[in-house]
């Protein structure tokens, strides 16, 4: 086996990393897979925190979920194609703001993390496309 000095870069928000592969035929082989960068995935999670959803107790989660949509389905669909795997932790911060947010709205959640997740699981079961990522599966 060769040592390479290149084993990992980024290229356009992805990160290339150098892994070990089956090919069709069976044999393993080293190949660049891409997953989101670090960077990316840590921008956009920025990106949330500045927008404060938590702050918005006035509106309905319908309204959240209209403000957010567009932004979450872009990132989503630009990056979920290769390692969706990946975009896990990115989307669980998310949902942990939602559940922030239920925690801010609601008296009945407040100090009771647990019952907000709850209820927003309740409310991805019974609808499913109101958020991107809670249509792929990807529910608090």
């Amino acid at each position: 086996m060769k040592e390479h000095p290149v084993t990992e870069f980024e290229f356009l928000g992805y990160t290339f990393q150098s892994l070990f592969i089956k090919d069709r035929l069976g044999r393993l082989q080293f190949n660049f897979l891409p997953s989101v960068s670090e960077k990316s995935a840590k921008a956009f999670r920025n990106k949330i925190k500045a927008m404060r959803i938590h702050s918005y107790t006035g509106r309905k989660i319908e309204m959240i979920a209209e403000m957010l949509s567009s932004m979450v389905r872009g990132w989503l669909n630009y990056f979920i194609k290769f390692n969706p795997s990946a975009v896990r932790y990115t989307i669980d911060c998310l949902n942990r703001r939602l559940v922030k947010w239920a925690m801010c709205k609601y008296k009945r959640f407040r100090g009771h993390r647990s019952r907000a997740e709850k209820w927003l699981k309740e409310l991805a079961k019974r609808e499913p496309n109101m958020f991107p990522h809670w249509a792929l599966g990807m529910t608090p």
